[in-house]
């Protein structure tokens, strides 16, 4: 009877410990990582970087995370969904949030972070 009830609060502390971690788990556990996707001008959501004096998204993307790129004479053209920072070749960082339009300088963007 004894090894029964210890078997039984075992099985709760157990069920409450997973709980518990389930609970802490970061509220962005389930995104997509932040990648490369194919540019689509009617998609607001996209994080989309435009060149000096172009008509058509040059690098666009997704998701949440780091990733290292390397975007040639590029300014922000939409932050869509996205806020984070950039990191340029000189090693100026921009933070941007989220929204229509963020213009930077034409420069080369060689680290890209969103939350």
């Amino acid at each position: 009877m004894r090894l029964v009830k210890s078997v039984k609060l075992a099985a709760v502390a157990l069920a409450a410990a997973s709980g518990a971690a389930l609970a802490s788990a970061p509220a962005n556990a389930a995104t997509t990582p932040l990648q490369s996707v194919k540019c689509d001008r009617s998609d607001p959501t996209q994080l989309q970087f435009e060149g000096f004096m172009t008509l058509w998204p040059r690098a666009c993307f997704k998701g949440s995370g780091d990733l290292d790129v390397n975007i040639t004479s590029s300014i922000f053209g939409r932050a869509g969904d996205h806020s984070g920072y950039v990191i340029y070749e000189d090693g100026t960082k921009v933070s941007f949030t989220k929204g229509p339009l963020a213009f930077g300088l034409p420069k080369t963007v060689v680290h890209i972070h969103t939350d």
